[in-house]
């Protein structure tokens, strides 16, 4: 008996249980599965690697003086000396939700525990594993892709190596993904906008995380009114359309980008509610009244110089990573690089995703714009739509110094176009091949499960990871 033929006999048998028992079934275990991948070992690698120097660190001092300071040199938080931070307000180039967030954990488990560390970013990965499988069950009507689309997700070395890091693009990933739900689910069902509403708080959150998430609000923003223009241009024509089409348009912007606004200043409340952030006293040092209106000053500001940091940040990086090369996975990110103990081991964390499910997401979106220009569907172009969102406006900004592992925003989108592709494939009787890829995208992952899980392995199992001279 063959692989498909079994396989639809375990699909009947499955189909005669109740929907919410299917559910269970099928997204518990990738659930656990993720969760196990995301939370075993958290507290290691130890010390703080790459920018968790910064967000750890900023994050405890937000959590203590409700903003971002400065620290005595000579301190070693890793080692435990977590309190040698001033008062002095410390210049910062992102928003300070995420590091409230990663501040939380530290609160829950302390600041000495790496694993307070990571726990934030780690729930944020998991959260993201159900927000993809809860979107591929809307785009595709399946359990089946639906599940297969989270268990990619769960298994793919840059989703878990930013669950298992404390920086803030993983919680960003989280946002921003939720939103595009939220936002899927208004276009989907009639209402008074609650589920724009709610897209407008995530990605105010998303923003105020990280400035990127304005990308988000941008485009799927333009979406929505797009959405919303076409389908009263099937019902209406003429002045009637225009004046309806202006309606729903302002409509829309006045439920999603002044609530993202609101949400956005709010997670400055530690800054502006104390008094030794950076650049706090700058309106009564310039000789403003420090009202309401001299905060505002202050904080545009500070919005100011941030924004000139960023747009002017172009300091070579040895993992520096070309946006026109995410795709091709040019460059990941080697987060940490160590000996384990006296035995000759090492440990190794890099953020080079899963190449069989990156490259294959990569190509699948490609013919995904083919698809779409010969005969679009709504899902294909919801999914094109979440690739540009997350991927496209970094191409403008190609001179900048950044890294390969901000796709983790992107890499969801990806997936989901990967599973549009493998529903086309089994739809046309190839479904051994798709049984076949998914055994290699498993053992692929496997492989390199060690080295995004920062577990101590031999040195030459290391260096077998390197499969081009870029990856080191």
């Amino acid at each position: 008996m063959g692989v498909s033929v079994r396989l639809r006999e375990v699909h009947a048998r499955f189909g005669a249980l109740s929907p919410r028992l299917q559910t269970t079934l099928l997204y518990g275990p990738v659930l656990v599965l993720a969760s196990l991948i995301r939370l075993v070992n958290l507290q290691s690698p130890a010390v703080l690697v790459f920018d968790e120097v910064y967000y750890v660190r900023d994050a405890w001092t937000l959590w203590n003086l409700g903003y971002e300071a400065e620290w005595i040199p000579a301190g070693d938080f890793a080692g435990g000396d977590v309190n040698s931070f001033t008062r002095v307000g410390a210049f910062i180039a992102h928003p300070p939700l995420g590091k409230w967030i990663i501040g939380a954990g530290m609160a829950l488990f302390g600041p000495e525990n790496p694993f307070g560390w990571r726990i934030a970013t780690a729930l944020a990965g998991i959260i993201l594993v159900l927000l993809v499988m809860v979107i591929a069950r809307r785009l595709f009507q399946s359990n089946t892709a639906a599940t297969v689309a989270g268990f990619f997700v769960a298994i793919d070395g840059i989703a878990i190596t930013m669950s298992r890091t404390a920086l803030l693009d993983g919680i960003l990933a989280m946002f921003i993904v939720a939103a595009f739900l939220a936002l899927l689910r208004h276009l989907d069902t009639p209402g008074w906008g609650g589920w724009l509403l709610l897209a407008g708080v995530l990605l105010g959150a998303a923003t105020a995380v990280k400035w990127s998430g304005l990308f988000a609000i941008a485009t799927l923003g333009l979406w929505v009114v797009a959405v919303e223009t076409v389908r009263i241009s099937a019902a209406h024509s003429g002045t009637r359309f225009v004046r309806r089409s202006a309606l729903a348009a302002l409509r829309s912007f006045a439920l999603f980008v002044p609530v993202a606004l609101v949400v956005y200043v709010s997670s400055w409340a530690g800054w502006i509610l104390s008094a030794g952030g950076y650049s706090r006293s700058w309106a009564t040092d310039a000789g403003y009244d420090d009202g309401p209106f001299g905060i505002a000053r202050a904080l545009w500001k500070y919005h100011r110089d941030i924004y000139i940091y960023n747009i002017g940040l172009n300091s070579p990086h040895s993992y520096q990573a070309n946006p026109f090369g995410w795709l091709a996975m040019i460059r990941p990110t080697a987060f940490y690089y160590a000996p384990a103990g006296t035995d000759g081991l090492v440990q190794f964390v890099t953020s080079v995703a899963n190449p069989v499910i990156w490259w294959a997401g990569a190509l699948s979106s490609v013919a995904l714009v083919v698809t779409v220009i010969r005969k679009s569907t709504w899902q294909n172009v919801a999914i094109l739509v979440g690739v540009v969102a997350t991927y496209v406006p970094w191409l403008f900004f190609s001179q900048r110094t950044v890294f390969q592992f901000y796709t983790v925003t992107l890499e969801p989108f990806l997936v989901l176009a990967l599973v549009a592709t493998l529903v086309w494939l089994w739809k046309h009787h190839l479904r051994q091949f798709v049984v076949n890829y998914l055994i290699i995208c498993v053992v692929v992952s496997a492989f390199f499960l060690p080295v995004w899980m920062g577990l101590p392995i031999p040195e030459w199992f290391a260096v077998i990871h390197y499969w081009f001279p870029s990856w080191i």
